[in-house]
């Protein structure tokens, strides 16, 4: 019975540091120009909430956004083994074409609806940061 124990004990010290190795192995590596698009992505949605009470500014601000959002997410899609950091990519093109849509079909767009917007698209931008950067170098 110690025995069986033994071998248990064992193959799992043997074992589950293997699995984290094959993980590493065959996830993407880290990779400057991703983090630097959704470190723009987070800085421009944090900068952007000053300008809420004005609608052409927020306009843009959202445009620009919604763009480094579509770069990231086609700059994240081939790239082998990285289907997490893609679909990070994919969540905030849709949080930034709702505030771009909406920018765009309405004539006057709420200040509330400008913070929380940028709010949402930001606090995914660190989200995708502390993935892409804990990726192996």
């Amino acid at each position: 019975m110690n025995r069986l124990k033994l071998l248990i004990a064992s193959s799992v010290f043997v074992f589950l540091p293997g699995c984290a190795l094959w993980d590493a192995y065959f996830m993407a590596n880290y990779d400057n120009l991703e983090y630097g698009l959704v470190n723009k992505i987070r800085t421009l949605s944090e900068l952007a909430a000053e300008d809420c009470k004005n609608q052409e500014s927020s306009r843009e601000n959202f445009e620009g956004i919604y763009f480094i959002s579509v770069e990231l997410r086609n700059f994240t899609q081939y790239i082998p083994n990285n289907v997490d950091a893609n679909k990070l990519a994919n969540n905030l093109v849709e949080l930034s074409k709702q505030g771009r849509e909406m920018y765009g079909k309405a004539t006057s767009v709420s200040e509330a609806f400008c913070r929380v917007k940028l709010q949402q698209i930001s606090r995914s931008a660190e989200a995708a940061q502390k993935v892409i950067g804990s990726k192996p170098r």
